[in-house]
């Protein structure tokens, strides 16, 4: 019988600039462990995925040993490391080469996920992959809050497009390998990059499903997001 077991990839080797300070994204301190940490945690603690590869950015192998694994997850035979690249791109197709050489079926599903997003929930993940099984590939998104206007090159407005056509994208983001893997090795071919796995896709003319994401499944960039992610998981033990 063919092992059909899905396998996560956490992007996690951004520069993360915008945060300013001298600690990567990965491993600044929210509520008193790395980001990286927690997210991590909610994805192991579902017992879904067979394989899970942390994307680091070169020369964090130590870093991630020493902040990440060992505290927290010492001994978990999942977890394995794969280097990064310079694009987010470049880093999650090392993943997914990664993930061919682990012999991954190409039936399976592999989902994607921003390791600076600490704060998906479970049920969250779960309802992309419940799609991905039917479809092949599901992202998560959120309705967008905010007017959009498309500008020109000297930010003057032109036009003002119909909000509730679009959506803001997150992760995860689920597909089979067998497509993403081809989808990865076109855009390479082409020469394209695009601002996420699904854009990859997308090019091969397959329809991806988006499922309602959160609000609170954001992705800490600067910051003001630290704050409101403290305030986020404060709010939660609250309510426990």
């Amino acid at each position: 019988m063919k092992d059909l077991s899905p396998a996560l990839l956490i992007a996690a080797a951004g520069q993360g600039r915008r945060m300013g300070g001298d600690t990567k994204k990965p491993y600044l301190l929210l509520a008193g462990k790395p980001v990286l940490a927690h997210t991590l945690e909610v994805f192991l603690k579902l017992n879904l995925f067979s394989l899970v590869g942390v994307i680091i950015a070169p020369g964090e192998k130590e870093a991630f040993r020493e902040w990440v694994l060992e505290p927290f997850f010492a001994g978990e035979e999942r977890l394995f490391q794969v280097e990064g690249g310079e694009e987010r791109q470049i880093s999650v197709f090392n993943g997914l080469k990664s993930l061919q050489d682990k012999k991954v079926h190409e039936d399976a599903l592999v989902c994607v996920h921003d390791g600076a997003r600490p704060l998906v929930d479970e049920s969250l993940i779960l309802n992309v992959y419940r799609e991905a099984l039917i479809t092949g590939a599901a992202i998560a998104g959120v309705p967008l809050k905010d007017t959009i206007k498309e500008i020109d090159s000297d930010h003057m407005v032109r036009k003002t497009p119909q909000r509730d056509l679009f959506m803001a994208v997150q992760t995860p983001q689920c597909f089979s390998f067998s497509v993403l893997w081809q989808a990865h090795c076109q855009a390479a071919e082409a020469g394209f990059f695009g601002s996420d796995d699904s854009s990859l896709v997308e090019r091969l003319g397959i329809n991806v499903k988006v499922v309602p994401g959160s609000y609170e499944n954001l992705k800490l960039t600067t910051p003001s997001d630290l704050r409101i992610a403290e305030e986020y998981l404060s709010s939660r033990r609250f309510l426990k």
